[in-house]
């Protein structure tokens, strides 16, 4: 066994393989057709990170290429429906954040309250950017709106320029 090795839990595999092949968007009639997976947004929003954050730190990096996985048992739970049931936003992410711990053997817990905020921004950078080239004629409404002007603020506050 090599040193990289030595104290690391295995996981799963084939159930780390699984969690990324989700759909996103299944609930949005606009977007639903488009076939988004965790895996490419999870890529996406690390590549976002690497674009624009001056040195993402390794566990920014992790937690953007695994921050989704526990949707493999919950699903992609649509943004305004956790806006809409605070209630219900907070035990699917119990759910999400035991499903992820469970697969990667750490919660996530580890990043820094502006690395959460990274985190968040490419997050929804990606969002924004996945339904502007798809459903372009769709972003002047449905929250996208208030969404592109939280981006912008976001980039203003982290000192990234758009």
């Amino acid at each position: 066994m090599g040193d990289e090795m030595k104290g690391k839990e295995m996981v799963d595999l084939n159930d780390v393989f699984l969690a990324g092949l989700v759909h996103r968007w299944h609930t949005n009639p606009h977007l639903a057709h488009t076939h988004d997976r965790l895996d490419g947004h999870a890529g996406r929003v690390a590549r976002i990170l690497l674009a624009m954050h001056h040195n993402p730190s390794a566990a920014l990096l992790r937690a953007a290429l695994t921050h989704d996985d526990g949707e493999s048992v919950s699903g992609d739970i649509p943004g305004p429906t956790k806006r809409a049931h605070p209630e219900y936003a907070r035990v699917a992410e119990t759910v999400e954040r035991a499903e992820i711990k469970r697969l990667w053997g750490r919660s996530g817990d580890d990043l820094t309250r502006r690395e959460l905020r990274w985190l968040q921004f490419a997050d929804r950078l990606d969002a924004y950017q996945w339904a502007a080239h798809f459903a372009p004629q769709r972003i002047w409404d449905d929250g996208w709106l208030e969404t592109r002007a939280w981006i912008m603020s976001e980039a203003r506050a982290l000192g990234v320029e758009l």
